[in-house]
């Protein structure tokens, strides 16, 4: 059966990936397993300090090398279990009675990208391990695992709210047309209220963009509020987001349109990165 998979890396990230995924869980009626990835030390080439010193010093030092490198991978293995067990322990706290858990040794992007077959949701941070030492920093990872996950994955903020309306950021494209096929094909967001935004020029014609979509849902038996704005899509989407209370921003992956170039893979993502909104990547 396919798993909703949460990546857990300890960071600060961690605890509201872990709320997400119990969101998602509950929401889908799926089983959910915590991932964690992390780099063998004994894959990690060290320099070779011993080239000149005399055999008997040099033996003496590789059997130090040797008993250090054991050391650090054991603690290493303590540690992912340790992150592990916090976020499994967090499930059960929330009624998951049997979260599962992966620990694997890679990138994390090799690792999630190999987990995509028994992958029915991702949930990962915004920010990662690498991204705690900065307040504004993205996960190093995200855009590649976003690039290479076939599946749908829900970003996580640093922060866990219980989402009651969403928003999609419509602009007519294939990949926009997919996003609300999607929704109204699972029961992930049933019940939410939905907002489509069309970000354009207020004409009769773009108003009318939206009138298929809005039918769309509302068959699926969203309650839909349809609006069209000018404006650039950043400062548009942020101020209807905060005006309306957006809870969640779904998108689609691909595509160059405007719409994308804003949400993932532009300098405009680093103002994503600072909201309490969790977004939603569907393909």
């Amino acid at each position: 059966m396919s798993k909703i998979i949460a990546s857990v890396d300890g960071s600060r990230s961690s605890p509201s990936v872990c709320d997400h995924a119990v969101w998602a869980a509950r929401r889908l009626q799926a089983p959910l397993t915590f991932l964690h990835a992390f780099r063998n030390p004994h894959g990690e080439r060290e320099a070779d300090l011993s080239g000149n010193l005399t055999f008997g010093v040099r033996e003496n030092l590789l059997d130090e090398m040797v008993q250090l490198e054991e050391q650090r991978g054991r603690l290493a293995r303590e540690q992912a279990r340790a992150i592990l067990e916090d976020a499994m322990s967090r499930a059960r706290e929330q009624g998951i009675e049997n979260p599962g858990r992966l620990l694997r040794n890679g990138e994390v992007t090799d690792v999630l990208d190999k987990a995509q077959e028994e992958m029915r949701l991702l949930v990962l941070g915004k920010q990662g391990e690498d991204g705690d030492a900065e307040e504004q920093h993205i996960g190093s990872h995200l855009e590649s695992t976003i690039r290479r996950v076939q599946k749908p994955i829900l970003v996580a903020p640093l922060a866990f709210r219980e989402p009651e309306r969403f928003l999609i950021a419509y602009d007519g494209s294939p990949a926009a047309q997919k996003v609300v096929d999607r929704i109204t094909e699972s029961p992930l967001l049933q019940g939410l209220e939905a907002h489509l935004l069309l970000v354009d020029a207020d004409t009769e014609v773009n108003r009318e963009r939206l009138l298929a979509p809005r039918q769309q849902l509302e068959a699926a038996g969203f309650t839909v509020h349809a609006e069209v704005r000018p404006g650039g899509i950043d400062e548009t989407v942020c101020n209807y987001r905060k005006e309306q209370d957006i809870h969640l921003m779904a998108m689609g992956a691909y595509g160059h349109s405007r719409l994308r170039r804003f949400f993932v893979g532009s300098t405009t993502t680093h103002m994503i990165m600072r909201s309490s909104t969790p977004l939603l990547i569907l393909r």
